[in-house]
Protein backbone atom coordinates (compact mmCIF):
# COMPACT_ATOMS: atom_id res chain seq x y z
CA UNK A 1 0.00 0.00 0.00
CA UNK A 2 1.25 3.48 -0.88
CA UNK A 3 0.51 6.85 0.69
CA UNK A 4 2.07 10.28 0.07
CA UNK A 5 2.51 13.10 2.57
CA UNK A 6 4.28 16.34 3.41
CA UNK A 7 6.90 15.61 6.06
CA UNK A 8 8.53 19.04 6.56
CA UNK A 9 7.55 22.60 5.73
CA UNK A 10 9.55 25.79 6.34
CA UNK A 11 8.24 29.24 5.39
CA UNK A 12 9.70 32.71 5.68
CA UNK A 13 7.66 35.93 5.77
CA UNK A 14 9.76 38.95 4.91
CA UNK A 15 7.94 41.34 7.23
CA UNK A 16 5.42 41.36 10.04
CA UNK A 17 2.22 42.48 8.38
CA UNK A 18 -1.42 41.59 8.94
CA UNK A 19 -1.16 38.45 6.79
CA UNK A 20 1.84 37.21 8.79
CA UNK A 21 0.03 37.64 12.09
CA UNK A 22 -3.10 35.99 10.74
CA UNK A 23 -1.07 33.03 9.50
CA UNK A 24 0.63 32.62 12.87
CA UNK A 25 -2.64 32.88 14.81
CA UNK A 26 -4.32 30.32 12.56
CA UNK A 27 -1.56 27.73 12.11
CA UNK A 28 1.29 28.27 14.60
CA UNK A 29 -0.11 29.42 17.95
CA UNK A 30 -2.00 26.46 19.36
CA UNK A 31 -2.24 25.92 23.10
CA UNK A 32 0.30 27.80 25.17
CA UNK A 33 3.39 28.63 23.06
CA UNK A 34 6.67 28.56 24.97
CA UNK A 35 10.03 30.20 24.32
CA UNK A 36 12.62 27.94 22.73
CA UNK A 37 16.18 28.22 21.38
CA UNK A 38 16.44 30.26 18.14
CA UNK A 39 18.57 29.14 15.19
CA UNK A 40 19.78 30.41 11.81
CA UNK A 41 20.77 33.82 13.18
CA UNK A 42 17.39 34.64 14.72
CA UNK A 43 17.36 36.08 18.23
CA UNK A 44 13.99 34.82 19.48
CA UNK A 45 11.81 31.75 18.99
CA UNK A 46 8.77 30.03 20.41
CA UNK A 47 7.11 26.66 19.90
CA UNK A 48 3.39 25.95 20.15
CA UNK A 49 1.74 22.83 21.55
CA UNK A 50 1.79 21.11 18.16
CA UNK A 51 5.56 21.59 17.88
CA UNK A 52 5.49 24.36 15.27
CA UNK A 53 8.44 26.74 15.72
CA UNK A 54 8.33 30.48 14.96
CA UNK A 55 11.59 32.49 14.86
CA UNK A 56 12.42 36.17 14.40
CA UNK A 57 15.20 38.68 15.09
CA UNK A 58 14.37 41.52 17.47
CA UNK A 59 17.06 43.76 15.96
CA UNK A 60 16.67 42.89 12.27
CA UNK A 61 13.23 43.26 10.74
CA UNK A 62 14.72 42.34 7.36
CA UNK A 63 15.07 38.72 8.50
CA UNK A 64 11.32 38.44 8.74
CA UNK A 65 9.53 35.63 10.54
CA UNK A 66 10.45 32.00 9.95
CA UNK A 67 8.02 29.11 10.57
CA UNK A 68 9.08 25.45 10.79
CA UNK A 69 6.54 22.63 10.67
CA UNK A 70 8.39 19.37 11.35
CA UNK A 71 6.80 16.02 10.53
CA UNK A 72 5.50 15.60 14.08
CA UNK A 73 4.18 19.20 14.17
CA UNK A 74 2.33 18.63 10.90
CA UNK A 75 0.88 15.38 12.18
CA UNK A 76 -0.35 17.09 15.35
CA UNK A 77 -1.81 19.99 13.35
CA UNK A 78 -3.70 17.73 10.94
CA UNK A 79 -4.83 15.34 13.70
CA UNK A 80 -5.86 17.84 16.37
CA UNK A 81 -7.55 20.45 14.15
CA UNK A 82 -9.77 20.51 11.05
CA UNK A 83 -6.80 21.91 9.06
CA UNK A 84 -5.68 19.72 6.14
CA UNK A 85 -2.37 19.71 4.21
CA UNK A 86 -3.77 21.45 1.13
CA UNK A 87 -5.31 24.16 3.30
CA UNK A 88 -1.98 24.88 4.98
CA UNK A 89 -0.07 25.02 1.70
CA UNK A 90 -2.59 27.32 0.08
CA UNK A 91 -2.54 29.60 3.15
CA UNK A 92 1.28 29.84 2.95
CA UNK A 93 1.14 30.98 -0.66
CA UNK A 94 -1.89 33.27 -0.31
CA UNK A 95 -0.34 35.05 2.71
CA UNK A 96 2.84 35.81 0.77
CA UNK A 97 5.05 33.26 2.49
CA UNK A 98 8.29 32.19 0.84
CA UNK A 99 8.52 28.40 1.13
CA UNK A 100 12.19 27.63 1.76
CA UNK A 101 11.94 23.87 2.34
CA UNK A 102 9.33 21.23 1.60
CA UNK A 103 9.81 17.49 2.12
CA UNK A 104 7.50 15.10 0.32
CA UNK A 105 7.43 11.40 1.14
CA UNK A 106 5.92 8.14 -0.03
CA UNK A 107 5.33 5.28 2.38
CA UNK A 108 5.21 1.68 1.14
CA UNK A 109 3.66 -0.70 3.68
CA UNK A 110 2.72 -4.38 3.80
CA UNK A 111 5.26 -5.26 1.09
CA UNK A 112 8.79 -6.62 1.36
CA UNK A 113 11.42 -4.34 -0.16
CA UNK A 114 14.98 -5.10 -1.32
CA UNK A 115 17.07 -2.05 -0.32
CA UNK A 116 20.39 -3.58 -1.35
CA UNK A 117 19.13 -4.35 -4.87
CA UNK A 118 18.05 -0.72 -5.25
CA UNK A 119 21.37 0.60 -3.97
CA UNK A 120 23.42 -1.59 -6.29
CA UNK A 121 21.25 -0.64 -9.26
CA UNK A 122 21.59 3.07 -8.51
CA UNK A 123 25.35 2.85 -7.99
CA UNK A 124 25.68 1.11 -11.37
CA UNK A 125 23.67 3.86 -13.06
CA UNK A 126 20.98 1.50 -14.30
CA UNK A 127 18.17 4.03 -13.94
CA UNK A 128 19.81 6.72 -16.00
CA UNK A 129 18.72 9.65 -13.81
CA UNK A 130 20.64 12.88 -13.32
CA UNK A 131 21.86 12.06 -9.80
CA UNK A 132 25.33 10.58 -9.64
CA UNK A 133 26.05 10.43 -5.92
CA UNK A 134 24.64 7.56 -3.87
CA UNK A 135 25.63 6.26 -0.46
CA UNK A 136 24.19 3.94 2.15
CA UNK A 137 24.25 3.44 5.91
CA UNK A 138 23.35 0.14 7.56
CA UNK A 139 22.72 -0.02 11.29
CA UNK A 140 21.04 -1.99 14.06
CA UNK A 141 18.39 -4.57 13.30
CA UNK A 142 17.79 -4.28 9.53
CA UNK A 143 18.43 -0.55 9.51
CA UNK A 144 19.17 0.59 5.96
CA UNK A 145 19.24 4.09 4.46
CA UNK A 146 20.15 5.09 0.89
CA UNK A 147 21.11 8.74 0.28
CA UNK A 148 20.71 10.22 -3.19
CA UNK A 149 22.37 13.47 -4.23
CA UNK A 150 23.84 16.18 -2.04
CA UNK A 151 22.24 17.71 1.05
CA UNK A 152 23.49 21.10 -0.15
CA UNK A 153 21.54 20.89 -3.42
CA UNK A 154 17.90 21.86 -3.95
CA UNK A 155 16.90 18.19 -4.24
CA UNK A 156 18.08 15.47 -1.90
CA UNK A 157 16.43 12.08 -1.40
CA UNK A 158 16.67 9.25 1.07
CA UNK A 159 15.09 5.80 1.06
CA UNK A 160 15.07 3.85 4.30
CA UNK A 161 13.58 1.07 6.37
CA UNK A 162 11.05 3.00 8.43
CA UNK A 163 10.02 -0.10 10.36
CA UNK A 164 13.57 -0.54 11.65
CA UNK A 165 13.89 3.16 12.51
CA UNK A 166 10.60 3.06 14.39
CA UNK A 167 11.53 -0.15 16.26
CA UNK A 168 8.74 -2.12 14.58
CA UNK A 169 10.43 -5.49 13.95
CA UNK A 170 7.32 -7.21 12.60
CA UNK A 171 6.28 -4.43 10.20
CA UNK A 172 6.99 -3.93 6.51
CA UNK A 173 7.43 -0.21 5.98
CA UNK A 174 9.74 1.51 3.48
CA UNK A 175 9.86 5.29 3.20
CA UNK A 176 11.08 7.35 0.23
CA UNK A 177 11.60 11.05 1.04
CA UNK A 178 12.64 13.91 -1.18
CA UNK A 179 13.86 17.10 0.49
CA UNK A 180 13.44 20.19 -1.69
CA UNK A 181 14.72 23.69 -0.97
CA UNK A 182 14.64 27.12 -2.59
CA UNK A 183 13.20 27.31 -6.10
CA UNK A 184 12.56 23.56 -6.15
CA UNK A 185 10.52 23.73 -2.93
CA UNK A 186 8.37 26.56 -4.27
CA UNK A 187 7.80 24.68 -7.52
CA UNK A 188 6.71 21.57 -5.61
CA UNK A 189 4.34 23.60 -3.42
CA UNK A 190 2.76 25.27 -6.46
CA UNK A 191 2.31 21.89 -8.12
CA UNK A 192 0.67 20.40 -5.04
CA UNK A 193 -1.77 23.28 -4.73
CA UNK A 194 -2.76 23.51 -8.38
CA UNK A 195 -2.61 19.92 -9.63
CA UNK A 196 -3.59 18.18 -6.38
CA UNK A 197 -1.80 15.09 -7.73
CA UNK A 198 0.62 14.70 -4.87
CA UNK A 199 1.91 11.33 -6.02
CA UNK A 200 2.51 12.69 -9.51
CA UNK A 201 4.44 15.64 -8.10
CA UNK A 202 6.62 13.30 -6.04
CA UNK A 203 7.20 11.08 -9.06
CA UNK A 204 8.20 14.02 -11.23
CA UNK A 205 10.89 15.16 -8.80
CA UNK A 206 12.29 11.75 -7.86
CA UNK A 207 12.26 10.14 -11.30
CA UNK A 208 14.31 13.06 -12.58
CA UNK A 209 16.91 12.04 -10.00
CA UNK A 210 16.86 8.24 -10.40
CA UNK A 211 15.58 7.78 -13.96
CA UNK A 212 13.72 4.64 -14.98
CA UNK A 213 11.97 3.24 -11.90
CA UNK A 214 11.94 -0.36 -13.12
CA UNK A 215 15.62 -0.39 -14.04
CA UNK A 216 16.44 1.17 -10.67
CA UNK A 217 14.43 -1.57 -8.87
CA UNK A 218 12.04 1.10 -7.57
CA UNK A 219 8.82 0.20 -9.39
CA UNK A 220 6.99 -0.57 -6.11
CA UNK A 221 6.99 3.16 -5.36
CA UNK A 222 5.74 4.20 -8.80
CA UNK A 223 2.56 2.27 -9.51
CA UNK A 224 -0.40 3.53 -11.53
CA UNK A 225 -3.60 4.68 -9.88
CA UNK A 226 -4.51 7.14 -7.16
CA UNK A 227 -2.23 7.33 -4.13
CA UNK A 228 -4.01 8.71 -1.04
CA UNK A 229 -2.58 11.53 1.05
CA UNK A 230 -1.51 10.27 4.47
CA UNK A 231 -0.31 11.77 7.74
CA UNK A 232 3.36 12.46 8.46
CA UNK A 233 5.17 9.67 10.27
CA UNK A 234 5.17 9.37 14.03
CA UNK A 235 8.56 10.64 15.14
CA UNK A 236 10.69 9.83 18.14
CA UNK A 237 13.06 12.65 17.25
CA UNK A 238 11.77 15.09 19.88
CA UNK A 239 12.28 12.67 22.77
CA UNK A 240 15.63 11.59 21.37
CA UNK A 241 16.79 15.21 21.05
CA UNK A 242 15.85 15.89 24.66
CA UNK A 243 17.71 12.77 25.80
CA UNK A 244 20.82 13.72 23.81
CA UNK A 245 20.74 17.32 25.03
CA UNK A 246 19.90 16.53 28.64
CA UNK A 247 21.99 13.42 29.24
CA UNK A 248 24.30 12.40 26.42
CA UNK A 249 26.06 15.73 25.78
CA UNK A 250 26.80 16.47 29.47
CA UNK A 251 28.02 12.89 30.02
CA UNK A 252 30.28 12.95 26.97
CA UNK A 253 31.64 16.39 27.91
CA UNK A 254 32.46 15.26 31.46
CA UNK A 255 34.11 12.09 30.18
CA UNK A 256 36.18 14.07 27.65
CA UNK A 257 37.36 16.49 30.34
CA UNK A 258 38.49 13.55 32.49
CA UNK A 259 39.79 11.49 29.56
CA UNK A 260 41.01 13.76 26.74
CA UNK A 261 42.50 10.76 24.89
CA UNK A 262 39.33 8.65 25.09
CA UNK A 263 39.12 6.13 22.23
CA UNK A 264 35.33 5.99 22.57
CA UNK A 265 34.95 9.72 21.96
CA UNK A 266 37.40 9.54 19.06
CA UNK A 267 35.23 6.83 17.49
CA UNK A 268 32.11 8.93 18.07
CA UNK A 269 33.65 11.94 16.31
CA UNK A 270 34.87 9.74 13.45
CA UNK A 271 31.42 8.19 13.02
CA UNK A 272 29.67 11.58 12.89
CA UNK A 273 32.23 12.89 10.38
CA UNK A 274 31.71 9.79 8.21
CA UNK A 275 27.93 10.29 8.19
CA UNK A 276 28.35 13.96 7.22
CA UNK A 277 30.71 13.03 4.38
CA UNK A 278 28.31 10.40 3.07
CA UNK A 279 25.41 12.85 3.15
CA UNK A 280 27.40 15.50 1.33
CA UNK A 281 28.77 13.29 -1.44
Amino acid sequence: MLTVTIDWLAINFRSWVYETGEFERTYASFGNPQNTSPRFGYSSARVDDNGTVTMWNDDRDDMGHHFIFSGSALRNLFTNTPIQPLTLLRACIDAGGNISRLDLAKDLTEEAFDYEAVYQSLKQGNGGGNTRNFSKVESGENGYTIYMGSRQSERFARLYNMAAQGSLPNALWARFEVETKGVAARAVATSLVHSRDWSGTFDGVVLGMVGNAKKAQLEQFFTSGTVPVGLPKIEKQTDRERWIEGQVIPAVARHYIDNPNSEAIARLIATLNLIDRQRGE
